[in-house]
Formats: C-alpha cells, structure tokens, sequence
C-alpha cells in the first residue's frame, strides 16, 4: 500500500473533514496524540470516587490480566466515542498494525486498530493490543509511513508493558486519596512517567517501523508537521503532555535515534 499525500485515506469517506486539534467528547478534553487510553478510564473511575469499581492489588498484570482489562477499556472507549465503519480501511490499517507487531517483543497480543469518529488528530492505545486513531490524523496524515510511524508508537507502548506499569501507578494514586500525603505531588510524579513513557514509545515505535520495512522518519515527520499546524493555530496551550520545547525535544531526539540506526546498517 503506497500514500500520496495521504491518498488512501482522503478519498474515502474522510473527504470532508476539517481538522482540529482539540477533541472535546461528553465534555472532556482528550490527549493530543498518543497518550495511552487507560489514563482516560482509569481518570474516569478515579472520579467516581465510590465503591463501585476496584483494583485488587499492585502486582505486574499478566498476558491473561492485561487483555482482560483490556476489553474493559476497549468497551469503555466504546461507550465514549463512535467507530468508524470501513471494512477496506480497516483492513489496511490492520496489515500496518500486524506488520509492526510482528516485530516486537509481544506478538502474542491479539493487537487490533480502531478508527474513532472524530476530527482530531490523534492516536491512543488501551492495554492488549486495542490501539485507536482519528478520522482527523488519517486525514492529516500524507504517507503510509507517517501512519506506521503513530501506530508503531503505539504497539511500543503496549510491547513496553506501559499500562501495566500504568496500572499500579493508579493504585498509588487512589491509596493517597485516603492518607494525608500529598495527593497533587503524586500526580504531578505520574505525568512525569507519562512523558517518559512517550519518550521510550517514541524510540521503540521508530525501531519496530524500522524493522517492519517501514521509512524510520515517519513519526518524526509527523510530529514536526502538527507542531507546525499547533503553532499556526495557537493552541499549544492546551496541550497537556506538550509544549514547543518539548515536542521539538521528541522530533530531535528522534532524527538523532534514527541516524544512529541507519549508521549501523
């Protein structure tokens, strides 16, 4: 499958989409780009504040426990926001996702990518494999290689174990809303875990897109281009996990990543 700017994806049914940069969905904000699903519903049990929903101890999930919470996610995605239904497209980007996870170290994972109605540009994953983009980032996006690279990023994330380690840093979180320690310290140390996070899904996607014939410099190739689009339109302010340092920091750290892979070829 070859894209020219973005062929594949604008002459379907995403022709007329604008794009946005924001989404503002049963009145939340959702990450920009690539912000692990499990943050939205584990925040959204976190402010039940009830009794209703557990978490039964802080061990590392297994294979069996990560899908199974998965599909907890995966159902709760699907309450929040509406699928778009293009088998053909589908496929496609299930071939990009297949070819990806079959280089990593978790080709167990029954690894499976969803397109959410929206005109955002953004791409997010739930534990076991579920990984999710927007109409609004196929739309943005000009090659299958840019595509590789988000959904790689994405595979990374699952392959790293992050919302296992995401899970037990939720734990925490709920063990402090009944002690006296201080509850916004400890949030503020899991976002800095968030954004390491990114940084090691953003270096490992790129290797697993490497691997699987895709072109490396396709995520950063992405990246630079949206910050350039956030910056026109003045909206990096709302960014959560992001700013102009620290975006221009990944799209950096990245082209030096990737050279480092095609000196050692």
């Amino acid at each position: 499958m070859k894209l020219n700017k973005g062929q594949l994806f604008k002459n379907r049914h995403l022709h007329s989409l604008g794009v946005y940069h924001t989404m503002v969905l049963t009145g939340k904000l959702l990450f920009i780009i690539i912000i692990p699903a499990i943050v939205l519903f584990m925040q959204a049990r976190l402010a039940l504040a009830d009794d209703t929903w557990q978490l039964d101890d802080s061990a590392e999930l297994s294979d069996v426990e990560e899908m199974e919470l998965g599909k907890k996610v995966d159902e709760y995605i699907r309450h929040q926001f509406y699928l778009h239904n293009d088998p053909e497209l589908s496929k496609e980007l299930n071939d990009i996702t297949h070819r990806l996870s079959a280089v990593s170290e978790r080709k167990m994972l029954p690894f499976t990518c969803n397109i959410i109605q929206s005109h955002s540009i953004n791409a997010f994953s739930a534990p076991g494999g579920h990984i999710y983009v927007t109409e609004g980032l196929l739309k943005f996006a000009e090659t299958e290689d840019e595509v590789a690279g988000i959904i790689g990023h994405e595979v990374a994330h699952a392959s790293l174990r992050h919302a296992s380690k995401l899970y037990r840093e939720f734990i925490g979180i709920l063990s402090q809303r009944d002690k006296g320690t201080d509850f916004a310290e400890t949030l503020l140390l899991f976002n800095c875990h968030l954004e390491e996070f990114e940084q090691e899904a953003d270096t490992t996607g790129v290797l697993f897109a490497h691997k699987a014939g895709f072109n490396p410099n396709g995520l950063p190739d992405f990246l630079e281009r949206h910050l350039d689009l956030l910056i026109q339109n003045g909206v990096l302010g709302l960014l959560r996990f992001g700013s102009f340092t620290t975006i221009s920091s990944r799209i950096g750290h990245l082209r030096e990543y990737i050279s480092s892979l095609t000196l050692k070829e």
